[in-house]
């Protein structure tokens, strides 16, 4: 099996992401905030969006549990053993 390269820009793959899994409950880490989450943002008002900076979860979020988590533009800046650290405590939410 290949994977085709996408015609798709960033926001647009962000956008179909999020239209997919349709989560209540949704961790961010890294960027404030982007155009294809406001817009999910306003059309599902109840979903619960926590937001954490780049590097080791905050324990309030390390000890909650998410339908999908979203790095965006966080991880090429992180060492690659804290990348490899976050990407790990992600998983096991």
């Amino acid at each position: 099996m290949s994977a085709g390269i996408s015609d798709r820009t960033p926001q647009q793959a962000l956008a179909a992401l999020l239209d997919r899994y349709a989560p209540q409950q949704l961790l961010l880490i890294g960027a404030s905030d982007f155009p294809a989450l406001a817009a999910f943002k306003e059309a599902h008002p109840t979903t619960q969006v926590a937001q954490a900076a780049p590097g080791p979860l905050p324990a309030e979020l390390a000890a909650r549990r998410f339908d999908l988590a979203l790095a965006v533009d966080c991880l090429e800046h992180l060492p690659k053993r804290d990348g490899l650290n976050l990407l790990g405590g992600i998983r096991d939410l």
